[in-house]
């Protein structure tokens, strides 16, 4: 069996147990994906909202609304978790805007505790001297991401971390789907070999 066979049998195993209720099983498959939906949460809040919304609180909220709407998951291949996240992600970032705040108001008793998973990220994702912000691969990254221009990096975010298809991003950004694939085509080769630092390697664009 090849390490990806051996990979998806484990990723079935773990879908298996966190819909049995198994909430271990679940923060190892939110563990697998946690900083790469942070680093989508950071480029979707871009300069103006990072100001106000902290990154880690965003994922917060995500885990705990991911964790509410587990049951309704259903899992499509490689990839499709995240990018359920990061769709979640989003509209956490639409609450948390239209609030000014970095997390949505849950009636009592309905707070989850923070694991040891948010727990692990927090420690590792903030402030100036960690690993994250140390990796110069993945900053380079947000960097080239944010420096495109406004279609191109919409167009980016809905395709290689929300898994839009091509249809869907053109009725989104009111474009047709021959021009989002030129969109695509032209941040692929602005970003170039960076794409793999945050997964982003994909065919069909």
């Amino acid at each position: 069996m090849s390490s990806k066979e051996q990979d998806d049998t484990k990723t079935m195993g773990l879908l298996a147990r966190a819909r049995a209720g198994d909430r271990a099983a679940y923060d190892e498959l939110f563990s697998r994906v946690a900083e790469r939906v942070l680093f989508f949460l950071r480029l979707r809040l871009g300069p103006a909202l990072g100001g106000k919304i902290e990154p880690i609180d965003l994922l917060q909220e995500t885990y705990a609304e991911a964790h509410r709407a587990f049951p309704n998951f259903e899992y499509a291949g490689e990839g499709s978790f995240v990018r359920w996240l990061c769709r979640i992600g989003e509209n956490q970032i639409r609450e948390a805007a239209d609030h000014f705040a970095a997390a949505k108001r849950r009636p009592p008793g309905e707070a989850l505790a923070v694991t040891r998973v948010l727990e692990r990220v927090r420690a590792t994702a903030t402030g100036p001297g960690t690993a994250f912000a140390r990796e110069e691969s993945r900053q380079l990254l947000a960097q080239a991401i944010l420096a495109l221009g406004e279609e191109e990096r919409e167009a980016v975010l809905l395709r290689f971390f929300q898994g839009r298809t091509i249809d869907e991003i053109a009725r989104t950004l009111g474009r047709s789907p021959t021009a989002i694939r030129r969109l695509l085509g032209r941040a692929a080769a602005s970003l170039g070999s960076l794409r793999r630092v945050g997964g982003m390697e994909t065919t069909g664009l």
